[in-house]
């Protein structure tokens, strides 16, 4: 909000626009008066779309029978799991992977002069590190759904969907280390291995003004981003517990995230306040 705000402010400034001079006698209407009245409609249409999906929910948990319908699908998805991670991870690693040598070429022939070529193996990079990550989002998926049923079921299904894991983990890490050691080729000033634990530490540090301020507005964007999914997720999660009744569980670890990740940030916000006094 305040980068916003400051953003605002300059270009108005440099547009060279006079400011607008309040009329004498007449109060102008704050920010927040502006904002209240649509606030409130829309806290009000919320409230009725959220009653009406609420009962519409209850009466499908009733009539559909939820958690029949809940069992059949996890049923499903813990069979399938195995051969649905191997196709995940075929198509993103591979598309990754692509994306790599892709980069690796462009890197190679380049001639020290079109920076062109650069900004584009840079942006196929980030774009593998993207893939790479869904990669391991989706394993991680699959694996938990291949072994809801333990221990109360042990199948031979259990030991191909291990090593596929296993497999795609390995490859993905290996596709994050190609990409980090290409990325360093281009950069010779970045530091740090993937198999440190102090990676990211490193990887910021060897960071120069203007990438970490790339960064932390990528960063503020994902926090202002994660900060309007977590109400909705939560709220999807609420009305699918009066269809399925899979308790309150989902709905805490959503609550949870949303905690750290606001305490995470006011507590790093406060402490960077304080060191730029």
């Amino acid at each position: 909000m305040i980068l916003v705000i400051l953003t605002s402010a300059l270009s108005r400034k440099e547009g060279g626009h006079a400011p607008v001079q309040p009329i004498e006698g007449i109060p102008r209407p704050s920010g927040r008066q502006k904002a209240l009245p649509k606030f409130l409609g829309i806290l009000v249409i919320a409230s009725l779309v959220g009653g009406v999906l609420g009962g519409l929910s209850g009466a499908a948990g009733y009539f559909l029978k939820g958690e029949e319908l809940g069992a059949a699908i996890t049923r499903l998805l813990s069979t399938a799991s195995p051969w649905a991670m191997a196709l995940c991870a075929t198509v993103l690693l591979g598309s990754g992977f692509y994306q790599y040598r892709r980069a690796r070429t462009a890197f190679r022939s380049w001639d020290s002069e079109n920076e062109d070529v650069i900004q584009r193996a840079e942006e196929r990079l980030s774009l593998t590190l993207l893939l790479d990550s869904l990669t391991v989002i989706a394993s991680f998926f699959f694996f938990n759904a291949g072994i809801v049923y333990l221990p109360q079921e042990v199948d031979s299904a259990m030991i191909p969907l291990l090593a596929i894991f296993l497999v795609v983990i390995a490859l993905s890490i290996l596709l994050q280390q190609k990409t980090v050691d290409l990325t360093k080729e281009i950069n010779p000033e970045k530091r740090g291995s993937v198999y440190d634990m102090k990676f990211q530490e490193r990887w910021w540090e060897s960071c120069d003004e203007a990438e970490r301020r790339q960064i932390g507005q990528a960063s503020y964007k994902a926090y202002t981003t994660l900060n309007k999914f977590c109400p909705y997720c939560w709220g999807v999660l609420f009305l699918g517990n009066m269809v399925f009744h899979y308790g309150i569980l989902p709905s805490t670890v959503v609550l949870l995230v949303w905690a750290v990740l606001t305490v995470s940030y006011t507590r790093e916000a406060i402490r960077l306040s304080r060191g730029s006094r």
